[in-house]
């Protein structure tokens, strides 16, 4: 069959139990919650805002990513992908590419 390699990757979207939101000090809404009402500058893209992560959210992930067996780099950042998406008014999202938190775990 050739020298081909398979390599299978896996992306993984969580959603930690934290009282706060990744990117700003809001409330986590309830799900009854009214339509806008649990936002801020941060969550709604506002200029000159910057998002800071939310550090319990940071500590679960890590804990998970070393039960995991995943490698813990020294470095990590968080990126803006812009898309143009209509369900995506400020035009970005914050994920992680190069320099993610964690890396080569084991299922």
């Amino acid at each position: 069959m050739g020298s081909w390699e398979v390599v299978i990757g896996m992306e993984v979207h969580v959603q930690p139990k934290t009282k706060t939101k990744m990117f700003c000090g809001c409330a986590v809404a309830p799900l009854n919650a009214a339509p806008n009402t649990y936002v801020c500058e941060v969550c709604l893209g506002l200029p000159g805002v910057l998002p800071v992560p939310n550090r319990a959210a940071v500590e679960a992930c890590l804990k998970t990513a070393l039960a995991l067996n995943c490698d813990i780099p020294r470095h990590t950042k968080f990126d803006r992908k812009n898309y143009m998406y209509p369900d995506l008014p400020k035009g970005y999202q914050i994920s992680q590419y190069d320099l993610p938190m964690s890396v080569n775990g084991l299922l």
